[in-house]
């Protein structure tokens, strides 16, 4: 996900931020790397390339493929009335998702509306009108403003649109190809069968969920009946999972435009991150608020964890719940009219979720909407089954798991995930009992325990499909992206027909396998063939690096290599092509010393501040 959940949710960290200085923050997710492939061309006379040979598939019988994608992965702008892009006070368009102001007057805002009731609660140690806690909300809602709001209808108040291709990716110009491949890399998927077969399904996170689910069936009968075989192939991707939930529910009839399903972390019961914030309303726990959610959030400098920690102590307790409750409570207010955001809350939360929030009058048109989702979540088994008995559509799933969920809620210690979303619903039912968490000796697993991974944590056997369902231990949400390994397991459940369950291809796509981060790799060994091919190879041997190369396509092309073993390997590769191409002969670089002093620094800053923090917890809260 470009613009993931977490940077959703990170609206309110910032609360927190706030309460510890004024300062807003937004955390941006992490970014898929652009893996552009190696032509067929290049190195295939041992079947190094790749990970299908033209053996494998035939281009007139592979169905067109739409990617669905996730949370904030269509390009989305803000326009003014008369169809111009809008844009901000310094001539820029507006930043989706959210299309804040400008940091300056965020922060200016923030100061005002919360420093004073800052400094007054921390020197008083009390608020009982709950000033700061109101202010704060007001300044959230102020800050998201109307932007990303929808009426009682379930319209976008403001005029905000997705970027809509409707025609396939080779018929886009080449900045609409490059964002589309930035956001889902399957490069290799247009190399292998042609752009021709691929299209891309763009829609607005924040929208109406009806109207996009009805664009989207639309969409499959368009690309259908210009596919080879007249029928698609759809890839929905995390909160496209949603969006395939109700269309299953909704449109019935759409299998008989379906080939292959292939999901991939799919939202297709929402996630318990959101339905707990709408239901429960932020984590209350004090030991997870105080001491454990900040360090984790904030993982890459530690130190600003423990810093927000100790600014947390500062406040009583009381005006810190009140903060978040009522920050969470305006977050929800600008997006209770979204349904497209009600159909990522789980079909455990929506009944509390729905009473809290839609039982008024005036929501009747939204909870109508929400609750025809909800059927959708509870039906979601029998419609996939539908579409499969009916129509002879064939369904698999990509899952990642044994990822806790990002500590902002009373589940996350409990939920085995992805970081996003809960293991059982993205698996479609699998057992599990969290994190690093063994099935139980009283735990009776299915089939004999035939589907158990090997650590003992997930039963796939109680997911609906478990012989189309592959996972991925200690895999990130955010991450998925760069995981070469999901990436090619997709484009083979794509292409090729004979690719039926995880027994077609066991050495290559087990049903269990490993994270993998992959950024970088493959570009690099396109960067190098490229040079081979144009002569520009320095001071190396051309048969060294070829046969560089060659190694490098084998490892890029093991599936299920050791991850650790991964990330050391390309270290080695690019140091040892780099040594080629400059006639060096250099070894691992160290850290400069003024390097290992900031990291010690900031590793002493850490655990100072940490063992302060812990002190503050025991002493004022526990």
């Amino acid at each position: 996900m470009k613009k993931s959940l977490k940077r959703a949710l990170a609206i309110i960290m910032a609360l927190s931020l706030l309460i510890s200085g004024g300062i807003f923050s937004v955390f941006a997710a992490a970014n898929p790397s652009n893996i552009k492939a190696i032509t067929a061309e290049d190195f295939n006379e041992d079947g190094l390339y790749g990970y299908l040979t033209t053996s494998d598939y035939d281009t007139n019988e592979v169905s067109n493929s739409i990617v669905i994608p996730g949370l904030f992965q269509s390009n989305t702008k803000l326009y003014n009335d008369d169809g111009t892009i809008a844009l901000n006070e310094n001539g820029e368009e507006y930043e989706a998702p959210f299309f804040l102001d400008s940091t300056k007057d965020i922060v200016l805002l923030a100061v005002k509306k919360a420093l004073i009731p800052l400094l007054f609660t921390i020197i008083t140690r009390c608020d009982p009108c709950d000033i700061l806690a109101n202010n704060v909300a007001d300044a959230l809602a102020e800050i998201l403003g109307a932007k990303i709001k929808s009426d009682s209808n379930g319209k976008l108040v403001m005029n905000v649109k997705a970027d809509k291709y409707n025609s396939p990716v080779s018929e886009l110009t080449q900045e609409e190809k490059d964002y589309i491949y930035d956001q889902i890399p399957l490069n290799d998927y247009a190399d292998l069968v042609g752009e021709d077969h691929l299209y891309f399904f763009s829609y607005c996170s924040f929208g109406n969920l009806e109207e996009t689910v009805d664009e989207l069936y639309d969409f499959i009968k368009t690309a259908a009946a210009n596919s080879p075989t007249g029928k698609v192939n759809i890839v929905p991707i995390s909160q496209g999972g949603s969006l395939a939930a109700n269309l299953f529910e909704r449109h019935k009839d759409v299998g008989q435009y379906l080939d292959r399903v292939v999901f991939i972390i799919p939202a297709l019961d929402g996630t318990v991150l959101m339905g707990d914030l709408f239901a429960k309303g932020f984590i209350d726990d004090d030991k997870s608020l105080y001491d454990e959610i900040f360090p984790v959030l904030i993982d890459d400098t530690p130190w600003v964890g423990y810093l927000v920690n100790i600014a947390l102590h500062l406040l009583p307790k009381k005006t810190v719940n009140a903060v978040l409750d009522k920050g969470v409570d305006a977050l929800i207010g600008c997006l209770k009219n979204s349904t497209c955001i009600w159909g990522l809350i789980d079909s455990n939360s929506y009944p509390t979720a729905a009473e809290k929030y839609l039982s008024g009058s005036e929501d009747k048109v939204i909870r109508a909407q929400t609750d025809t989702h909800y059927k959708a979540q509870l039906n979601r088994y029998d419609n996939i089954k539908y579409q499969m008995e009916t129509y002879g559509v064939k369904v698999f799933d990509i899952v990642d798991y044994n990822y806790s969920l990002y500590p902002i809620i009373d589940s996350w210690k409990t939920a085995n995930a992805d970081g996003i979303i809960n293991v059982d619903s993205t698996s479609m039912g699998a057992t599990s009992f969290g994190v690093d968490t063994q099935l139980p000796d009283t735990y009776t697993p299915a089939a004999g325990g035939k589907y158990v991974d090997k650590y003992n944590i997930i039963d796939a056997g109680t997911g609906l499909l478990p012989d189309q369902t592959f996972y991925f231990h200690n895999q990130n949400h955010e991450s998925t992206g760069r995981n070469d390994a999901i990436m090619k397991l997709a484009i083979s459940l794509l292409i090729d027909n004979n690719f039926t369950s995880i027994n077609s291809y066991p050495d290559k796509y087990p049903q269990f396998n490993e994270w993998r981060d992959a950024k970088g790799f493959a570009g690099s060994l396109t960067e190098l063939s490229n040079k081979l091919e144009t002569g520009e190879i320095g001071k190396a041997d051309k048969a060294e690096l070829t046969a560089l190369l060659k190694e490098g396509l084998k490892v890029a092309n093991n599936t299920t290599m050791d991850p650790d073993e991964l990330q050391e390997y390309k270290s080695d590769f690019y140091l040892r092509r780099d040594n080629m191409i400059n006639g060096t002969n250099n070894t691992p670089a160290e850290k400069t010393t003024e390097e290992k002093i900031k990291d010690g620094v900031s590793e002493a800053a850490a655990v100072l501040l940490a063992i302060i923090s812990k002190i503050m917890y025991y002493t004022l809260i526990k």
